[in-house]
């Protein structure tokens, strides 16, 4: 009897024992838990900073981005308004006249013609120009010289284009000369006549010159400048 409760307790003894073990196999694993659980915070928070950067590169590339979407948006509209301010001023400034075909001064007498009374004119030829006027023909690109046939008058349309400005100070003198000699003739045998000699002047503008005695003279000006 004594030996058999000898046995119970040495059996008893190591239940005991093997429900000890058992207890300590499970105890590791929450004590693996609770290793993972403090070291999770430790590995969020240190990952949170590295989050928050990437964020705030990402704001700040977001942000320069549309600082030059900004400024390419005012450049586009800056050049599209000299564009459009470029064409306004062409639409204003009307033709160019740099490029311009210069207008026959044959046609530009008839014009004159047309819209004054003029009298019956003479054309003086190359020989006339350069006897009466001392202007030689050949330094000339285009030219009309007519003068009235009637003596006693001094009506005159005189349109010169020059090849080369070089010769415009030759040109300009002898007409000079002739304004001269004119109101000298006329001073004291058609006093009226020596009046619009007096009104005249020779003008210049680049290769173009002209001289005009006539009654209305202003308004032949006015054609010529017009058409020049």
């Amino acid at each position: 009897m004594k030996s058999k409760v000898i046995r119970y307790r040495i059996f008893a003894g190591m239940v005991c024992c093997l429900l000890a073990l058992s207890g300590c196999k499970k105890n590791p694993s929450s004590s693996t838990n609770q290793v993972d659980s403090e070291v999770a915070p430790s590995v969020v928070s240190e990952a949170a900073p590295e989050s928050k950067k990437a964020s705030d590169d990402v704001k700040s590339d977001d942000s320069t981005k549309t600082a030059e979407d900004a400024k390419k948006n005012t450049d586009d509209s800056k050049s599209e308004d000299k564009i459009k301010n470029e064409e306004d001023s062409q639409d204003t400034a009307g033709p160019d006249k740099s490029n311009k075909e210069p207008v026959a001064l044959m046609d530009l007498y008839n014009k004159i013609a047309e819209s004054v009374t003029l009298p019956e004119m003479y054309f003086a030829d190359e020989d006339f120009m350069l006897n009466y006027y001392g202007i030689d023909a050949s330094k000339l690109e285009d030219y009309v010289f007519a003068s009235c046939v009637d003596s006693t008058s001094t009506d005159s349309i005189i349109l010169i284009r020059l090849k080369d400005e070089a010769s415009a100070d030759e040109v300009v003198d002898g007409l000079n000369m002739v304004l001269e000699q004119m109101s000298a003739e006329m001073e004291n045998y058609n006093p009226e006549a020596n009046e619009l000699v007096k009104a005249a002047k020779v003008r210049r503008n680049g290769k173009n010159i002209d001289l005009i005695i006539h009654q209305d003279r202003e308004a032949i000006l006015s054609i010529i400048d017009s058409a020049l």
